[in-house]
């Protein structure tokens, strides 16, 4: 009998030592950008232990902006494993969220109300959680009355933001101010955040955009003298402002500002995936924008950069400007493989079909 028991227990150590390594190397190819070889082995670990909350965490993530349904249920599956952890209520509130935004109208109201559930929970459970508190304010600024929104509420939080976290706190004053469009009060709240901290880039940025959609072409080159001489992360301000002359059609000087970013560091992923559509939107060289888009591709993938949908809708058009229709469809379909949602490229293929 004590042999049995014996063996038993090594069975179930290395049985669960392999799981956890599983689980492991899914985390560590999840950090490095691989998003999508992670997957298999989150779902791996949870086969193999159905009360591993942490992965279902992961899988709730790796959902999240295809398949809320499915995050969903992950994260509900982690919330019901261990209640206590404030970020897997945040996760859930998150994917609440994006259902709020993109289900039929009979849905919306039940999902945004779990979404504002979810979020108090997680600063009831963390009160210095100043991401779940973030939310929570962006919840107040969108939501009609009916279900909660207050604009009292979303500056209550970022008040109690900044007395956590003084820098995040004014960012999300600043964004109370937006909401409300008091331009000098925005202003002010981001001069305050670049005093507070200036090698942070989150405040220069929003404040150059507001100088250079004023015209206000001195206080712009000012601020950006600045911030170049002084933040961190010196490629992500020019991809930024990269960005911002995308946005208003300036691709020329975009793409200045995108190339600049790579010489300050050619491993910052996401700008390819710009210069690519640059190329894609400007008369320029299409077979280097589908060379951007693949460097991209085969790049770890960045949090919050476009994923590799949109790089393949990209594709997709460059293909039908040069006339390769059939792979261009490919692209389509394949953006389409990985987001069934994705409008633009739904659009483009029934448009190609």
């Amino acid at each position: 009998m004590k042999i049995f028991i014996l063996s038993f227990l090594c069975t179930f150590i290395t049985f669960s030592a392999v799981s956890q390594t599983k689980f492991d190397n899914a985390v560590r190819l999840f950090d490095s950008g691989r998003i999508a070889q992670s997957k298999p082995l989150f779902l791996e670990a949870v086969k193999e232990d159905p009360n591993k909350a942490e992965a279902y965490y992961y899988l709730g993530i790796l959902a999240i902006n295809n398949d809320y349904d499915g995050a969903i249920d992950y994260l509900k599956k982690a919330v019901d494993l261990n209640g206590a952890a404030a970020k897997y209520h945040f996760m859930l509130g998150n994917a609440y969220g994006v259902k709020a935004q993109r289900a039929g109208l009979l849905s919306k109201f039940g999902a945004a109300s779990n979404c504002k559930e979810q979020y108090l929970i997680a600063v009831s459970l963390d009160p210095k959680y100043t991401d779940a508190r973030g939310n929570l304010m962006e919840y107040y600024l969108q939501a009609p009355g009916i279900i909660g929104g207050s604009v009292e509420k979303a500056e209550a939080e970022a008040d109690t933001i900044k007395t956590y976290d003084l820098y995040a706190g004014y960012l999300a004053e600043a964004r109370v101010r937006k909401y409300q469009k008091q331009k000098a009060q925005e202003t002010e709240c981001y001069i305050k955040a670049i005093s507070t901290d200036p090698k942070k880039l989150d405040a220069y940025c929003p404040l150059w955009f507001f100088y250079m959609d004023e015209s206000n072409g001195i206080k712009a080159d000012e601020l950006f003298k600045k911030a170049a001489a002084t933040v961190d992360k010196k490629s992500d301000l020019y991809y930024w402002c990269g960005l911002y002359y995308v946005w208003n059609s300036k691709f020329s000087k975009a793409r200045d500002m995108f190339e600049v970013a790579l010489k300050k560091d050619s491993l910052n992923y996401p700008v390819y995936y710009q210069l690519g559509t640059v190329d894609l939107l400007m008369p320029g060289d299409l077979y280097r924008g589908l060379a951007y888009f693949e460097k991209y591709m085969n790049a770890p993938q960045i949090k919050n950069s476009p994923g590799p949908e949109y790089a393949y809708w990209r594709m997709g058009m460059i293909y039908e400007k040069l006339g390769k229709i059939d792979s261009s469809r490919s692209a389509y379909r394949k953006s389409l493989d990985l987001n069934p949602d994705l409008e633009d490229a739904k659009k483009a293929l029934e448009k190609l079909n």
